[in-house]
């Protein structure tokens, strides 16, 4: 499983993202990463889901979206 959430704002938004399962959830792509050009901001490495329901899902974690980019988080 993969969930991507994209920013598209030149503000870097710190977003709560459902989730579809409990768990790590691994930062696979950021394209604000330095290895693209951009800042490095993003979610160290990965996110951990919590037992709070949000869009209609029962687990989501606080996502740190960098401005105009996208985040791709993998199940780990």
């Amino acid at each position: 499983m993969v969930a991507v959430a994209v920013n598209m704002t030149p503000v870097e938004r710190s977003y709560r993202l459902g989730l579809p399962a409990p768990g790590q959830w691994q930062e696979v792509l950021n394209t604000d990463a330095g290895l693209y050009g951009g800042g490095n901001r993003g979610n160290l490495g990965g996110v951990a889901a919590e037992p709070q329901a949000h869009h209609g899902r029962a687990q989501s974690a606080l996502v740190t979206l960098p401005p105009l980019s996208a985040v791709y988080l993998k199940q780990a």
